[in-house]
């Protein structure tokens, strides 16, 4: 509101403000020559990992989960011994597309399922947890930046991106230059570390030891202060700028303002824990601390100089002042008094990312100027305050919350819910929770908040964030089960047919995941109309109590089941292309299989998107189905991978008519593409072969297609169901 709406006179102050501090950093970073090397050739990026010595162990071992370092310049780092030295030493090479597909099968990597491979023989492993060894390891004095040399965990410098005179990127293992530049950017620091430390520079506060997410570095490394999460280097490149742009500006709030905001945006960007990923595409990068909302120690991380920095300023392009009148403040949700036309809000998602806690990371960065520019701010997270997630307090506070802003909107008045996450209980709690408040969902829609990182997140992460239109339940209608479950169909279609209507064919903007999100949002249309559910008031559903104990199972809320309803009406709707005439005759099990393949082939691996359509279709067996197990790396069997395993068998799949075809897909390719034995296979299991032939077809033709994606697990097999269609086909006895 102030500084995107304070029109062009705060955009171009803010700019030269920022432009001017920069500058001075640069300039002191040049002058200390920490940047360009002896050939005048600047740094763009610095790469880094952890390494360790187990015992029985001759050398200390780096750690990475790939040593892959640029897929689009083909560019991998690989480790030498040198006898004698218990130090390795990268050899960072250019290699051949050829090598590349070789060695991203074979990774090389060092550090694989939380145990440390030695990269001379895979056979030798060691469990970090057993390293780290039952009383922890060593916790860093505040004023420590880099490990004592007989810690663990070790830090070292392994490759360097440089950008020649000529314009070009070249990736270079770092040489003896390089690693007096490293010793130099420390002595510079430990020169200065305690005044910045004193002005607010750097950051002195510790990390709260008792928080679900800032335990974690303290666990896992033994860093104790916000500052132990920033390379020497990274610290010195931000105290310059801090100094640069913090001093002096406590008379200008709007200068204040937005120079906090750029050091917070810095830290993000510039992190131990910022990862580095590659990608086929383009050209590799260094992503920010928050790439998945949580502090995840890295092994291996990059760090950028401040030449590259300069993209992470706060800028806006705003030419018009906001004229409407605007208060910030911090309070209770609970204690608002203002009156509205709209409130926005971003409600707790069941703890799944802890705001409360994270705040602290920007805080230790500019906590001792907020009372400067703001004195009646206090420079602190407040997270014994925070709404949580879960349990029954948190219901209750949702519920006063959602009444008080409701009390305070006029009756043609909205709320907008910001809300993301893939289990029904939840959404059943929100809905209940908006209910209880004598709010009722009229509109929603999807928008892609998350996206898809390969080599970071290693959950089943959400993608879209669904916005919730909420206005006052000025009616008493009461509704029952029977009469609610057509409406909710009717409701779901509509939104799904709505969406697709938007949808590109060729560019899709709507995944599975948000056609699932809709599900759930168009159930809670329909139930939040409601005053009342089979003659129960809603607090019944939402705080009646539920069992306790070991393997206890609470029954469903009447609001969940309808949410349940809404999600297997979604997947029953939503036929992948081709395959309309088919879909009525197939089964549960042959339904997900195939909506599982449709999902997959547009590039979805969680394991969790299989999961809650596995739900929908009422399929209690989803593994059977996947080939791999972890969360993002989950694919559907191809015919060949299935090979004969479980066919006929005791699972529901196992002996559905699309099993045995997909039998007789992998028996045309192992007999080189000749489809005859296939069609036999098929006449000889199958009751109804006759019945089944057109159905059977028209599955063909569409698992041919799988060819024309980016799997190439499919090539053979699409081309094996390509042939034994045609042979279908023609097939008249």
């Amino acid at each position: 509101m102030n500084l995107v709406g304070g029109g062009r006179d705060v955009r171009n102050r803010v700019r030269a403000a920022q432009s001017a501090a920069f500058r001075a950093a640069e300039a002191q970073i040049e002058d200390w020559g920490l940047e360009q090397n002896e050939q005048g050739w600047r740094a763009e990026a610095f790469l880094y990992c952890v390494e360790v010595k187990p015992p029985d162990c001759d050398y200390y071992i780096p750690l990475a989960p790939s040593w892959l370092v640029d897929e689009y310049l083909r560019t991998v780092v690989i480790w030498r011994h040198d006898e004698g030295i218990d130090r390795l030493r990268p050899d960072v090479v250019e290699i051949s597309a050829a090598e590349l597909r070789e060695f991203k099968n074979t990774k090389g990597a060092t550090l694989v399922d939380g145990r440390v491979i030695d990269p001379f023989d895979p056979n030798r492993s060691w469990s970090v947890e057993s390293l780290r060894g039952p009383d922890g390891l060593r916790l860093w004095e505040t004023d420590e930046v880099v490990p004592r040399k007989d810690d663990l965990f070790q830090e070292r410098l392994y490759c360097i991106r440089w950008m020649d005179t000529e314009g070009n990127r070249l990736y270079r293992s770092p040489n003896s230059c390089d690693f007096e530049r490293e010793a130099k950017a420390l002595r510079l620091l430990n020169e200065r570390i305690a005044n910045w430390r004193m002005k607010g520079f750097i950051p002195s506060a510790p990390i709260p030891l008792d928080g679900d997410k800032t335990s974690e570095p303290v666990r896992t490394r033994g860093w104790t202060c916000w500052s132990h999460l920033f390379n020497p280097r990274q610290l010195l490149t931000h105290g310059l700028v801090a100094s640069q742009s913090l001093s002096n500006l406590h008379q200008d709030r709007v200068l204040a303002a937005a120079a906090m905001l750029n050091l917070g945006r810095l830290a993000d960007w510039n992190s131990r824990l910022s990862c580095w990923l590659s990608s086929p595409t383009q050209i590799a990068g260094g992503k920010n601390t928050f790439l998945n909302q949580a502090l995840n120690p890295l092994y291996n991380y990059s760090a950028r100089p401040l030449s590259m920095m300069a993209s992470a300023q706060i800028d806006f392009d705003s030419e018009r002042p906001i004229r409407a009148a605007s208060a910030v403040e911090i309070g209770d949700a609970r204690d608002v008094n203002r009156e509205c036309d709209l409130w926005i809000t971003d409600p707790p998602y069941a703890d799944a990312v802890q705001y409360h806690e994270l705040g602290d990371f920007f805080l230790a960065w500019y906590g001792k100027h907020i009372r400067g520019a703001f004195s009646d701010w206090l420079p602190d997270a407040r997270g014994q305050l925070a709404v949580r997630g879960e349990g029954e307090d948190f219901k209750k506070s949702m519920v006063e919350i959602y009444s008080n802003l409701a009390r305070h909107m006029p009756d043609d008045g909205m709320q907008l819910v910001m809300f993301t996450h893939q289990n029904p209980a939840v959404w059943a709690d929100l809905g209940m929770i908006l209910w209880a408040a004598g709010l009722r969902v009229t509109a929603a829609w999807t928008v892609a908040t998350e996206t898809p990182v390969g080599g970071i997140k290693k959950g089943n992460y959400v993608q879209g964030t669904v916005l919730l239109v909420m206005r006052k339940r000025v009616e008493e209608k009461h509704g029952f089960l029977d009469e609610v479950y057509p409406e909710v169909e009717d409701e779901v279609k509509r939104q799904i047919d709505s969406m697709r209507a938007l949808d590109d064919g060729a560019e899709p903007n709507f995944g599975d995941t948000d056609y699932q999100l809709a599900a759930y949002a168009a159930a809670l249309r329909v139930l939040t109309g409601y005053q009342t559910l089979d003659g129960q008031d809603v607090s019944h559903e939402l705080f009646r109590a539920k069992p306790t104990g070991r393997g206890a199972v609470a029954e469903k809320s009447r609001f969940e089941r309808v949410i349940d309803r809404g999600i297997q009406i979604a997947c029953d709707y939503l036929i992948p292309r081709g395959l309309e005439a088919a879909w009525p005759s197939l089964s549960a099990d042959e339904r997900l299989y195939l909506r599982a393949l449709d999902v997959e082939s547009r590039g979805e691996r969680r394991q969790g998107v299989f999961q809650e359509l596995a739900r929908g279709f009422g399929v209690r067996e989803l593994m059977p189905l996947l080939q791999g197990g972890r969360a993002n790396q989950s694919r559907v069997r191809t015919p060949s991978e299935f090979g004969r395993r479980d066919l006929g068998g005791g699972g529901a799949f196992a002996s559905t008519p699309l099993r045995h075809l997909l039998f007789a897909v992998h028996a045309t390719v192992a007999d080189e593409g000749k489809p005859e034995v296939g069609r036999n296979y098929l006449k000889e299991l199958l009751p109804d072969y006759w019945g089944d032939r057109t159905r059977l077809t028209a599955i063909l033709d569409w698992l041919a297609s799988l060819a024309h994606g980016d799997d190439d697990r499919w090539t053979a097999d699409a081309e094996g169901a390509r042939l034994l269609a045609g042979r279908l086909r023609t097939d008249h006895g």
